[in-house]
């Protein structure tokens, strides 16, 4: 039986969200950190895949900039 990947990684809506509140304040406020953390410990695994998709895309956009 293969073992699941695990991963810990935030989703892409989330991430989004992390970048407005860091403008407007410069950092992260708990509550966005809680937030995410909540919606990923509550998706599917097959959100979490879609979520996991949505960051890669994501990390290697910034990359390039």
């Amino acid at each position: 039986m293969e073992k699941p990947k695990r991963s810990y990684y935030l989703p892409g809506k989330l991430v989004a969200a992390f970048d407005r509140d860091c403008a407007k304040s410069g950092y992260v406020k708990e509550k966005v950190v809680a937030a995410a953390m909540l919606a990923f410990l509550e998706s599917d695994p097959e959100g979490r895949s879609n979520m996991f998709e949505r960051l890669d895309v994501f990390l290697r956009s910034k990359k390039k900039s």
